[in-house]
């Protein structure tokens, strides 16, 4: 891939794309554990996102990113499969936001044009580019987590100590097995992994760092969640909205419509970057214009929505950790030591 981005303006991407998750995350990711162990599990993901890992920064370490390129069969198939995966975390995204404009913002309108709005706005951010989209979530990054520390802040005054229960309350199980669902929700380790290759500057170094503040950011978010609502949080659709709303900083009453602005903003990042990265893999792997992929998948986007739009049901067919923790497996890890295994058995037969 030639287009080269920084490691601070991509792991602002990252830390951005990954708030998104934490943000419009529902009770039914969490339902298995206490408030407590909400906040813990996020060091639990914090592991497992590193061991997962691990084959992606051998495979680097040992071949290089070049390897990443869709050269060859094997490079086609990959180009493919991590396609597929971005695609379906697009479809999810632009889903779980139609959700919430149609039952928070919109409830009583049809967001069905909204939709067709925001496919057709991310489309656009695709086709500037990853420059473009980096520079834009350098911009978002300050105010986004400023509008953060002004709802934590309002919010303090509401923490109740007595929500928190004691930890593993349920066991250690559940909070692993919810650990590794997050883990599947989780698109941007499979977005690193593709991206290496055109990340300037100490990648390694940022992956660490990107993964200790979004695990933080994570962790008080659900501090917030947990200590305010307590196990109420588990009857709100969107319990992160529902803190947002509570809040009162000064004259002003109710901060949800910051975080809903944050939301979007967020959104507009992490769907543009997965159109791009769609178009980027299909046209390197099979010499297709980054137009064409652009406006295809743009399309597709636009059916699959349309058809999950005001269904509930649909949105949790396609809504599913398991699919989503598989996808994840398949895509970094298990891609990355298939790629080890290929290198060596073709070394291995070069030398005899």
């Amino acid at each position: 891939m030639n287009s080269k981005i920084s490691a601070f303006q991509f792991y602002s991407i990252m830390l951005l794309t990954r708030l998104l998750t934490t943000l419009t995350y529902t009770p039914k990711y969490t339902e298995e554990i206490t408030v407590s162990d909400m906040i813990l599990q996020t060091l639990f993901r914090f592991v497992f996102g590193i061991i997962i890992f691990i084959p992606v920064f051998m495979l680097n370490k040992k071949y290089g990113v070049d390897n990443q390129k869709g050269n060859g069969a094997f490079g086609k198939i990959k180009a493919v499969i991590f396609t597929a995966v971005f695609f379906y975390f697009s479809v999810s995204t632009l889903s779980r936001l139609e959700l919430f404009a149609g039952t928070v913002i919109f409830p009583e309108t049809d967001v069905k044009f909204l939709l067709l709005l925001v496919i057709l706005f991310c489309a656009y951010g695709a086709y500037l580019g990853l420059e473009s989209i980096g520079r834009s979530a350098v911009l978002f990054v300050t105010p986004v987590l400023l509008s953060l520390i002004v709802i934590g802040l309002a919010l303090v005054k509401r923490i109740d100590w007595l929500n928190l229960s004691p930890l593993f309350y349920n066991g250690v199980l559940p909070v692993a097995k919810t650990a590794l669902n997050a883990v599947g929700r989780t698109v941007e380790y499979a977005v690193i992994a593709v991206s290496l290759p055109f990340i300037t500057g100490n990648a390694k170094k940022g992956f660490f760092i990107w993964m200790g503040v979004q695990t933080f950011i994570t962790a008080v978010i659900f501090f917030f969640v947990g200590t305010v609502l307590g196990e109420f949080n588990k009857m709100q659709l969107f319990p992160v909205y529902t803190i947002a709303s509570m809040a009162q900083f000064s004259f002003f009453r109710g901060l949800g419509a910051i975080i809903t602005g944050a939301w979007i903003l967020c959104a507009f990042l992490k769907i543009s970057l997965l159109i791009f990265l769609q178009a980027k893999l299909i046209s390197e792997a099979f010499g297709v214009k980054k137009i064409t992929v652009i406006a295809v998948s743009g399309v597709l986007l636009a059916a699959v929505c349309l058809f999950i739009s005001g269904n509930v049901d649909r949105f949790n067919i396609v809504d599913t950790s398991f699919v989503k923790f598989i996808l994840i497996l398949v895509s970094v890890p298990i891609l990355a030591i298939a790629e080890l295994i290929k290198e060596r058995v073709a070394k291995c037969a070069k030398q005899q």
